[in-house]
């Protein structure tokens, strides 16, 4: 009874994800959020702490499939398609500007995020073995979240301070 209500509370939160998204309102954010990461004790009620903990972290991504399908336009093929061929020009501000988002994004958000989450684990009571478990799973999470928060924000400066004082303060735990 504990895994369906989970399942349901899961299914609730993306579904609420999705209308923000939709609506471009926070609150529904905060509340599907907030519904997802109350699944995470209810699975670990129901499967224990190893399972409970994958399937509440990965059911998300197999929910987000009813939004796609939701979200997927049926577009009848045209008889005739028109090509227009530009000739590539070269940008130099353009690319500068994209790699350094792929710098960012893959690079230095990749070294912030397993700083964060080595000194997450660190702090939690778990054995060597679970944290190691753990951390293979959270270490992608918490790298997509921040590379989404990047760029989904309007004011860029914000994810970048979070990730600075961060990495900063991971630093300062784990090597000092």
């Amino acid at each position: 009874m504990i895994l369906l209500f989970a399942i349901a509370l899961g299914l609730i939160g993306s579904y609420l994800l999705y209308l923000s998204w939709k609506q471009h309102r926070a609150i529904l954010a905060t509340f599907g959020w907030g519904s997802l990461l109350a699944t995470v004790p209810l699975f670990v009620m129901a499967l224990g702490e190893e399972f409970g903990t994958v399937f509440a972290l990965s059911l998300p991504a197999v929910y987000v499939w009813m939004g796609i399908i939701q979200e997927k336009k049926t577009q009848l093929p045209s008889k005739h398609i028109e090509r227009v061929i530009a000739q590539p020009q070269f940008n130099a501000k353009k690319l500068m500007r994209n790699s350094s988002y792929v710098l960012y994004h893959l690079v230095l958000l990749m070294i912030v995020s397993s700083l964060l989450a080595i000194a997450l684990l660190d702090l939690l009571p778990l054995e060597r073995l679970t944290e190691l478990a753990t951390g293979i799973i959270i270490l992608p999470l918490i790298w997509s979240g921040l590379s989404f928060w990047h760029l989904a924000a309007t004011n860029k400066r914000n994810p970048l301070l979070f990730s600075a004082l961060v990495s900063v303060a991971s630093s300062l735990y784990l090597f000092v």
